[in-house]
């Protein structure tokens, strides 16, 4: 938990201490520069133009036609399927924006993690098999779907085919002013081929592939205490489960009494292997920690300090991990 005289103790100690970033880890004489998130550092800024970064747009008929993202996602859109929001059909080119995400670092990075709301209204975990963002305009007009499109996505980019997966929407969820994604399960059609995933979305906006985490060990809730200076503000703190390398969970509730990160209704396996990871920009600078841990039984992790790194060293980082 946070100590009132922390800093104090840490400016008299020389040690690296609780809320501490190193400035060179391979020079052990180097002293630890106390630093901490200024007001214009906003994590959700910084989220929000990750997703932009990995935004692709493509020109398409109104006629209809079929576009391919980069890692292979394949959307196709029937004859008439454009419509202004008059209610005026559509002709000549429209823009369709794509957004593919495969890996954990991309889940990461754009805070697209992967806790749905379940039949009884609590958030769970899940494994995903792609999370896709596809929008049409034409100019600067948003315009509306008639009908349905399809998404094919490959399955080998998420570890290969499993039938259990299920069509989720993305829903935009708010606490406190702080607003997340999270998903809902659809009753949608979706078809599971020998290498590919097949829905048939009827709205634009957030699509995810996935099947329900499942695990019969007794649960609990977990608590996270950052660093001084850390909030919900201006940094993230995630959960990688071990062995789902499309299975991340963000703690997106912050007790600001307590100053801990928690996550929500205590659904996490005592005894799971996992790795915490928080995650914060200052200055344009990316700065990291991840922890290994067995979960225990209210389980509280701590972060004594943060390591500066480059985006693609986080990156590997991140996907790198069991």
């Amino acid at each position: 938990m946070k100590k009132h005289n922390y800093f104090t103790s840490l400016l008299f100690a020389g040690l690296v201490a609780m809320g501490s970033v190193s400035c060179d880890d391979n020079n052990d004489d180097a002293s630890p520069v106390v630093i901490k998130p200024g007001e214009d550092d906003k994590i959700s800024n910084v989220h929000q133009d990750q997703v932009a970064a990995l935004k692709q747009t493509f020109t398409l008929d109104a006629a209809g036609g079929e576009i391919e993202g980069e890692d292979g996602t394949i959307v196709s859109f029937y004859a008439n399927s454009f419509f202004k929001s008059n209610g005026d059909a559509v002709t000549g080119n429209v823009t369709i924006e794509l957004v593919e995400i495969y890996k954990k670092s991309q889940m990461l990075l754009t805070n697209m993690t992967t806790q749905g709301i379940d039949a009884s209204g609590n958030i769970a975990m899940l494994i995903s098999g792609g999370e896709f963002f596809v929008n049409a305009k034409q100019g600067d007009e948003q315009l509306v779907l008639h009908g349905t499109f399809q998404i094919e996505a490959p399955a080998d980019k998420t570890g290969g085919i499993d039938q259990d997966m299920k069509p989720f929407m993305g829903v935009e969820q708010c606490e406190d002013g702080v607003c997340k994604n999270v998903w809902r399960q659809q009753d949608r059609d979706m078809k599971i081929g020998q290498t590919t995933y097949n829905i048939f979305q009827n709205q634009f906006g957030w699509t995810n592939i996935d099947r329900w985490y499942s695990d019969p060990r007794p649960k609990t809730t977990l608590f996270v205490d950052v660093p001084e200076g850390y909030d919900n503000t201006n940094c993230s703190v995630y959960l990688s489960y071990d062995g789902e390398p499309t299975a991340l969970a963000s703690f997106d509730r912050y007790d600001s009494a307590t100053a801990l990160f928690t996550e929500h209704y205590g659904q996490v396996p005592i005894g799971l292997e996992v790795h915490f990871i928080m995650v914060s920009v200052i200055d344009e600078q990316w700065y990291y920690a991840i922890r290994p841990a067995t979960i225990g039984a209210e389980h509280v992790e701590t972060f004594t300090e943060l390591q500066p790194t480059t985006e693609a060293a986080l990156i590997a980082l991140i996907d790198a991990l069991p």
